[in-house]
């Protein structure tokens, strides 16, 4: 019976009026096109494979499976590894991620929680053969606006500071927006990475390492929150306040 009412739930969650993929990068102020930088994601199997269904509609699709191998960049998105093309950026400056298709008519997101932002150094700096099962660093959390609403709701994206010491050399940038549940198992995730080539005199050691797939486990406190914080199914009765809410995952690593 538990599994019928969270796959119930799902299928509730999963076709809402507000879903995203964050395909375009944003680069020295420049909104750079949907997925030039970025790579491409595959659609959810149903929507993808439907008739006069356009392509783009089915990848804003979210998953909720923190242990499959989408954690790591999107669904299927190690496939368009070897066409997506690399941005250059200097390190300390800001960049972007922002959504390139939602479901609803202000094109800004919608849905409530954290975004994070992490990075990975492409083994020889090989970003076209690189599936992202290396070390990741974090580098932005961008969390709660005040006790009742988060940062990222109604606008385009995270917008965030490539480290100043960063190493200089060719990066996978990671972007995951999710909402935070008080069922298990229950949260929707929206992840997508970016080529970049970080220039810079570097000097730094990034911190805090996490593997994706593995970084969260269902349990972890900022995906299954409490029920004051659950604002996908709030309980009824129940005040909503964010106060106290902390991300999953290692620590923001600042350079």
């Amino acid at each position: 019976m538990k599994f019928f009412i969270f796959s119930t739930l799902r299928l509730i969650l999963s076709t809402g009026s507000a879903h995203e993929t964050f395909g375009n990068l944003v680069v020295n102020g420049t909104v750079t096109p949907k997925w030039k930088y970025v790579r491409d994601v595959a659609g959810e199997p149903y929507w993808a494979t439907q008739p006069n269904v356009d392509p783009e509609y089915a990848k804003r699709y979210p998953f909720f499976d923190l242990f499959s191998p989408w954690m790591t960049c999107g669904r299927d998105a190690y496939k368009s590894a070897m066409t997506t093309e690399t941005a250059s950026v200097i390190a300390g400056s800001e960049l972007g991620m922002w959504v390139s298709n939602v479901w609803n008519s202000s094109n800004l997101i919608f849905h409530d929680g954290p975004g994070q932002v992490y990075m990975s150094r492409a083994p020889n700096d090989d970003l076209e053969h690189y599936d992202g099962k290396g070390d990741w660093f974090k580098i932005a959390t961008v969390g709660v606006k005040s006790d009742t609403a988060w940062q990222l709701r109604w606008t385009l994206g995270p917008n965030f500071t490539i480290p100043a010491t960063t190493p200089p050399g060719h990066y996978l940038l990671r972007v995951e927006h999710f909402q935070p549940s008080r069922l298990t198992n229950t949260s929707q995730w929206y992840v997508n990475c970016a080529h970049i080539n970080v220039i810079g005199p570097g000097g730094g050691m990034p911190t805090g390492s996490a593997k994706f797939p593995g970084a969260y486990d269902l349990e972890d406190p900022g995906i299954h929150v409490e029920d004051r914080m659950d604002m996908i199914t709030p309980v009824q009765g129940v005040k909503i306040d964010l106060s106290g809410y902390v991300a999953p995952g290692p620590p923001v690593w600042k350079g």
